[in-house]
């Protein structure tokens, strides 16, 4: 039996595929626009933009009225970087792992006042940024102390203990790097970095501290060669990537002295109440910047984010509570995105804790704002 002949297609229905490949060609593109941070019309417009270029930021120097305001950080340099807004040396706002050529939304709660901004290498001047009064939205930033006191008071205790903690083990490390004791040195280290990240957000407090004890080679104009890079990344390095203690010690000892100031600083000035939550969800925020684009966790990233949870778990148990007074809606998504991610957080699949940490992160900037009128 013949086949049927096949017909050549019409002129016309070859103008309809042409034009259909292009529209599918032009939605791809804009896809992946938007997973690369792309940012809407209306956003371009709410937004403030600031490049942070190899020597510094471009602008050096912003003006915003207070309230809810939207950055659009813009990587100009040849290497990732991150980007805070400081009050001080506490970090209201931060994002992190900005590849080269990229760009980053950061939304912020800003009262009218002065403050920094860091740019890129820590060696780059920082830039200022003045927040003038605005139309008063920022009024929605005044957590309320007095609902907030229990909570805190509790906080500082837990903050006590952890500290306790983090110096008994930053102690032990240093002694097993001066006795040659490499697997205990990768034991105490373990120990140690678990209560920092516990307490993560009371440590980014004092941004002096954080940088020396927690900043990573990126952030250093010779990378892991620079002198100035210290702390527990640095430490990392010598004894899970290059396995040797061989100049470590140094580095122990400087720990040491940085954990020693961290804590008479939380004894002194404690966690102000708008910093609880907001806090917890900026490290969070922080670690899923550092992470994204990983397929699988490394071992440290993972230890790191179960000890993260951890201490933002503390931070929701103790303001779910005051929520639930009059926001229990909420209160209800807050506690539910907390424990989704405590329930991921063991499996180290990156495509999968990724997007739990992002959502926690998201919720807890979504009720900071609440606190104010939950008394």
């Amino acid at each position: 039996m013949s086949e049927s002949p096949v017909s050549a297609p019409s002129r016309l229905a070859l103008r309809a595929g042409l034009v259909a490949a292009a529209l599918l060609m032009l939605g791809a593109l804009a896809l992946f626009y938007f997973s690369l941070g792309g940012k809407s019309a209306a956003q371009a417009a709410d937004s403030t933009e600031v490049t942070v270029t190899a020597k510094g930021c471009e602008p050096n120097a912003i003006s915003v009225p207070a309230g809810k305001r939207r950055f659009t950080v813009i990587n100009g340099s040849e290497r990732a970087i991150e980007w805070e807004i400081l009050d001080g040396v506490m970090v209201l706002e931060e994002r992190e792992n900005i590849a080269p050529g990229m760009h980053q939304q950061l939304s912020a709660q800003l009262t009218p006042g002065e403050y920094a901004m860091t740019c890129g290498l820590l060696s780059n001047p920082r830039g200022t940024l003045t927040v003038t009064a605005g139309d008063g939205s920022e009024r929605m930033t005044e957590v309320s102390a007095r609902a907030l006191i229990g909570p805190l008071a509790e906080y500082r205790v837990y903050l006590t203990l952890r500290g306790r903690a983090l110096t008994q083990a930053a102690e032990q490390l240093q002694q097993q790097i001066a006795d040659g004791d490499l697997a205990a040195a990768q034991q105490a280290y373990r120990d140690a970095r678990a209560a920092d990240q516990q307490m993560a957000l009371a440590v980014g407090l004092f941004s002096d501290l954080d940088q020396r004890l927690n900043a990573r080679a990126d952030y250093f104009a010779q990378r892991e060669q620079d002198p100035e890079f210290m702390g527990f990344q640095r430490l990392a390095y010598g004894l899970f990537e290059q396995q040797s203690l061989d100049g470590l010690l140094p580095v122990a000892e400087q720990l040491n002295r940085d954990v020693a100031d961290l804590r008479a600083g939380l004894r002194a000035e404690g966690v102000p109440a708008p910093q609880l939550v907001r806090g917890a969800g900026r490290v969070l925020q922080a670690w899923h910047d550092q992470q994204q684009g990983q397929a699988q966790l490394s071992e440290l990233a993972q230890a790191d984010l179960m000890n993260l949870q951890q201490g933002v778990d503390k931070v929701v148990s103790l303001v779910v509570p005051v929520l639930e007074q009059a926001h229990p809606e909420q209160a209800a998504q807050l506690a539910e995105a907390n424990q989704a991610l405590a329930a991921g957080v063991s499996e180290g699949s990156a495509p999968s804790v990724l997007p739990l940490t992002e959502a926690l992160a998201a919720q807890l900037a979504n009720v900071n704002p609440l606190l104010a009128a939950a008394n």
